[in-house]
């Protein structure tokens, strides 16, 4: 059996590996430097992407070193008995995530970014928009060409794209190998009685009554998707079932009650994250026509955000449903600064990335190009831009934008800052 560690030993573990990820770090640095000074911007970039290996093999080597170094670790002292001066006294729980580490290497990648790598960087698309391929199943030259002349931020897989678990594995790999950058890959899996990319039923989330049940199907969930190398699910839903109609959202709801569902729809977030699996709430505020006002939800679906805000939630996807009672005209919750910025960011401390649900939806193409789309969703504070009904269109529209002072370079680099902090976000856990 093996022996678990005493308090002691865990901190001395601790310690160890925030060193080592502290040398690390100053060793990236300098390496960009020069790479940056040497090699220019995309030698720069290649640093980066080999930067998640370099702490892998480091982080083993220093475990074991640690697991020596406790063999001759002298007894834990008994309840009671006093400290020995000099002994560091550290309270004993999870040490979080070095938040000046990771802001160092997310500034030195952006540095090196042009407008246009930002631009693109903000998308999220399927594989079939920027290769013209019906239906992606494999990732060959044609995928590698699409990712060169397209740098995306992420693609997004429905189920067609799934043909067997090797198949889906092998494709993944493929593609993340073709980009020197790392790639958001998505798909929407939520918990219940469908078998989309091979993962076996659970029960449906009104079944779900239980924060340690909802942990164990979501965990599921995550931890197949985690093997396939997918890194974002599009769940859980973290609305109240309406009163009326909407059964078969009902169904994918945690109920009508918020205060209820909202630890239901955390227990999700937080098993898919502990799998590193980024989980998407959607969908802010409501996927149908909002008729609350501001008050109404702050006391029924903001209280399930906000529970989820506060534990950490990565991200967020806003809806296209207008809600005049909050915004005061019929404007897209996902094209909205008074949603996302003011409400969603300001009001709810959201600081994490904010999705948009799908731009080729009908609420958005019968009244935007896709171009007038993604300016938009830029301008109310959108992070990613997920599938447009013409990417390139929606692309070149955003860079004329940055080109005429419409959109701000600083405005893009601050969805770009958010973006690859999540990207990075798990590499120094």
């Amino acid at each position: 059996m093996k022996k678990e560690l005493t308090s002691r030993q865990k901190r001395r573990r601790r310690r160890i590996r925030n060193q080592l990820f502290a040398y690390l770090v100053l060793i990236v640095v300098a390496a960009v430097v020069l790479a940056g000074g040497y090699f220019g911007a995309n030698a720069v970039t290649k640093y980066i992407k080999d930067y998640n290996e370099k702490v892998n093999d480091a982080v083993a080597e220093a475990e074991s070193n640690a697991s020596s170094e406790m063999q001759s670790d002298p007894a834990p002292q008994e309840p009671g008995q006093e400290a020995n001066e000099g002994d560091e006294l550290e309270p004993d729980n999870n040490t979080p995530i070095d938040t000046d580490q990771l802001d160092v290497l997310v500034n030195k990648y952006l540095q090196n970014l042009t407008i246009e790598q930002m631009v693109a960087g903000m998308f999220m698309v399927s594989p079939e928009s920027i290769t013209g391929v019906q239906t992606v199943i494999q990732a060959g030259s044609g995928t590698k060409t699409a990712l060169t002349e397209n740098p995306v931020g992420g693609l997004y897989y429905s189920a067609k794209n799934f043909k067997s678990e090797q198949q889906f594995q092998e494709m993944l790999a493929n593609t993340k190998n073709f980009v020197d950058y790392p790639l958001f890959l998505a798909v929407a899996r939520e918990c219940g009685d469908n078998k989309d990319f091979g993962i076996e039923t659970t029960a449906k989330a009104a079944e779900l009554t239980d924060a340690d049940n909802v942990k164990s199907a979501y965990g599921t969930i995550a931890g197949k998707l985690a093997g396939y190398g997918i890194n974002m699910n599009f769940a859980p839903v973290a609305e109240v079932a309406p009163a009326e109609g909407g059964a078969s959202l009902n169904e994918r709801t945690f109920g009508s009650d918020a205060a209820t569902a909202a630890p239901l729809v955390n227990a999700a977030v937080q098993a898919m994250q502990a799998s590193h699996i980024y989980a998407v709430l959607q969908k802010f505020p409501s996927s149908s026509t909002v008729t609350k006002s501001l008050e109404e939800l702050k006391n029924s679906e903001f209280v399930i955000y906000n529970t989820a805000i506060q534990n950490g939630a990565d991200c967020i996807m806003v809806s296209h449903a207008a809600a005049k009672e909050v915004i005061g005209d019929e404007t897209p919750s996902s094209l909205s600064s008074v949603m996302i910025t003011d409400i969603l960011r300001n009001t709810l401390g959201f600081q994490g990335v904010v999705i948009t649900d799908a731009l080729n939806d009908g609420a958005i193409t019968s009244k935007y190009s896709s171009a007038e789309a993604a300016i938009a969703a830029i301008q109310a504070g959108a992070d990613v831009l997920l599938e447009p009904e013409d990417y390139q269109e929606a692309y070149q529209g955003v860079l004329q934008a940055v080109a005429d002072g419409t959109i701000s370079k600083e405005r893009l680099q601050a969805s770009l800052y958010r973006i690859y902090y999540l990207k990075y976000k798990y590499t120094l856990e």
